[in-house]
């Protein structure tokens, strides 16, 4: 004798098509990794400054990259020798040193005047008022997609200096990518789901969505899944060893379900 499905198993069903949908798309698009990433990559960016910083008499380094908005250059971070702290300052090369690296030009050193016009644009981001600055082109592959611009205050900047920052900044284009990367991928993300989301949205995402947390509420164990899950993240959280755990115990359940003739199979995630 067959039993009808309840209402709320029939409605699942119906959506399971839309849930392995949004599971692939988070999924391939990571994005709380891509957010953790980018944290790493903003810190690398930083941390690779501050040695510019130590290993140069500079008070203050930057690196501006190009950005979507017509060739805008935009500085994520900033530092000294004591750290690095985020921006969100953006700026137009034209009149800046940074349009001669976007233009193909090498590494150069410049002694900088009180407000001298060719940072002004940087100011805003500045704790110090430089008086010399090398300025040298971040390029990936054959592309420049920027510059970094080491900045003394009442130090000189010479040739041997000049060759350090050169190193200084292909180490910087490696971190670059990455950044820029995770950023885009990121940046879609961001951009896509609210037309997903949308009233108008050809693919009723927004629907579905709704549909499935309902449908997922009307179930009965609903709450008692999200407790256990839960309760197991929380004691995976105290360590690798109570994580493995958990891993056994629960691939134990799933081989005695299995042995009674379950036919869901556990994958290993706690």
């Amino acid at each position: 004798m067959t039993l009808p499905a309840p209402a709320a198993d029939v409605a699942r069903a119906s959506l399971l098509g839309f849930s392995s949908r949004l599971r692939d798309l988070l999924a391939t698009l990571e994005s709380a990794a891509l957010v953790g990433q980018s944290e790493v990559r903003m810190r690398g960016l930083g941390e690779h400054l501050r040695f510019a910083c130590l290993a140069l008499p500079c008070a203050e380094a930057l690196v501006a990259l190009e950005v979507e908005t017509l060739g805008r250059l935009s500085v994520p971070v900033v530092a000294n020798t004591q750290g690095y702290r985020r921006t969100t300052l953006e700026f137009l090369p034209s009149g800046t040193p940074f349009a001669y690296l976007l233009g193909g030009g090498g590494a150069h050193a410049a002694e900088l005047g009180p407000d001298d016009p060719m940072i002004a644009a940087l100011r805003p981001a500045l704790a110090t008022k430089p008086t010399a600055g090398i300025f040298v082109p971040i390029r990936i592959g054959e592309s420049t997609i920027g510059g970094a611009a080491l900045l003394a205050e009442d130090a000189p900047l010479g040739d041997h200096h000049l060759e350090m920052a050169e190193r200084l900044a292909e180490v910087l284009a490696l971190t670059v990518e990455s950044f820029r990367t995770e950023q885009m991928i990121f940046s879609l993300f961001a951009r896509a789901l609210p037309d997903l989301l949308g009233a108008d949205a050809p693919t009723s995402l927004r629907e579905s969505l709704a549909q499935y947390i309902h449908a997922l509420r009307l179930g009965p164990t609903y709450k008692e899944r999200l407790e256990l899950a839960l309760a197991v993240g929380k004691l995976c959280d105290r360590g690798p060893a109570e994580a493995m755990l958990c891993a056994e115990v629960l691939a134990r359940i799933d081989a005695y379900a299995a042995s009674m003739g379950g036919v869901a199979s556990y994958d290993g995630t706690p």
